[in-house]
């Protein structure tokens, strides 16, 4: 994918992220109104470690546990931080910052309507609470599971506790919403 520059950022050490699908025209005409507004130059300065402060924030939203390959990211990491998300998610993760788990790792995600599918679909009982559907969709085969279940939660590595640890700044200028 090409990426998009613009003039404005010429004097910062690396050019934000423009997704190809912002209208370029209103953004130039509206620049002081969110989400139009100029990335601010420091979110373009990367760590000691190679990451944007806007990757830091993804390691945090990773660290809750509850992100995985399908998750929906708000646009505010293009608008406020500069990165493309797909890219923040492969730099993360080719520097060891976080891993996709495994199968079993993210069962526990799927609502109860899926997992009834999943069992019903192998011919086990589909009776009871969450937890047994999830205890009982674990005991299928983990390759057969494979096949069945394409979302995989993505998990912070302990380097990746450590660097969100290093640069708790960046995300208490984010503004933690815990």
């Amino acid at each position: 994918m090409k990426k998009i520059t613009h003039p404005i950022y010429s004097d910062y050490p690396e050019q934000p992220y423009i997704s190809p699908n912002r209208d370029l025209k209103e953004w130039e005409e509206r620049p002081e109104k969110f989400p139009y507004k100029k990335v601010e130059k420091r979110q373009m300065i990367k760590t000691d470690e190679g990451l944007f402060p806007g990757d830091i924030v993804m390691l945090w939203r990773i660290n809750f546990g509850n992100f995985t390959n399908d998750s929906t990211i708000p646009e505010y990491f293009e608008y406020r931080y500069g990165v493309n998300s797909d890219e923040s998610i492969k730099r993360l993760t080719e520097k060891g910052f976080i891993e996709l788990g495994n199968v079993a790792e993210t069962i526990d995600l799927l609502n109860m309507t899926i997992l009834k599918r999943i069992l019903k679909s192998e011919g086990l009982s589909t009776g009871g609470k969450k937890e047994e559907l999830v205890d009982r969709t674990l005991e299928i085969p983990n390759k057969r599971l494979e096949e069945l279940v394409e979302l995989r939660r993505y998990k912070i590595t302990k380097k990746g506790s450590e660097v969100l640890k290093l640069r708790d700044d960046i995300i208490q200028r984010h503004g933690p919403k815990m």
